[in-house]
């Protein structure tokens, strides 16, 4: 059997008299110490030395700063709980999970010939923009949309010209100028799109 714990820790007999309830816990202690084995006794010892350590690496100032920092965002914590709580419940966090699987899948899908064909339409566009900007474009709509909106606003609240009314019209040298720039235009679109026969 193995010996007591008084013995190995060496304790003394002169121990001074206590009053009788804190005699009564002294003596459970001592005998609950006196059943234990030493290699019991050795592993508490070895226990509570690195409680000793762990309780030294708490104590560093940086430990006890991130500790500070965690109890003055405990609210922040917990409005942002609440908040993802609520995400949950409403169905928009199974929703925002959805999309981005789906963003994911998107991207596993693109391959180079997909990421070859978006950057080349890409630039086809930008060219297309330079082009229309050399040629003064933006001039060309701008003044086509004022044109028709001016056009609009003098025909709102008139009836329907009739045919010889209109044939009239052709003879101000400014719609004549209009048409012909038209008819003109009319003539090439074909060419330039490809349809000639």
């Amino acid at each position: 059997m193995a010996q007591p714990a008084r013995k190995i820790v060496g304790t003394t007999s002169t121990e001074p008299e206590l009053p009788g309830r804190s005699r009564e816990i002294l003596d459970l202690i001592s005998a609950g110490i006196d059943s234990l084995e030493p290699p019991v006794i050795q592993n508490m010892v070895t226990n509570l030395v690195r409680l000793g350590e762990m309780a030294d690496e708490f104590n560093r100032p940086e430990m006890l700063d991130l500790f500070r920092e965690v109890a003055r965002a405990g609210s922040n914590l917990r409005s942002l709980i609440a908040e993802i709580r609520e995400l949950q419940e409403t169905g928009t966090m199974t929703t925002l999970l959805e999309l981005g699987r789906m963003a994911q899948a998107m991207k596993d899908s693109l391959t180079a010939g997909v990421v070859t064909g978006i950057l080349q339409q890409a630039v086809n566009a930008l060219s297309m923009l330079d082009r229309i900007q050399m040629l003064q474009g933006d001039r060309l709509v701008t003044g086509m949309m004022a044109a028709m909106q001016e056009a609009i606003r003098e025909n709102k609240d008139k009836s329907p010209q009739s045919v010889l009314s209109l044939l009239r019209q052709l003879n101000n040298p400014e719609a004549r100028k209009g048409l012909g720039i038209f008819a003109s235009f009319l003539q090439k679109l074909p060419e330039h799109l490809g349809f000639t026969n």
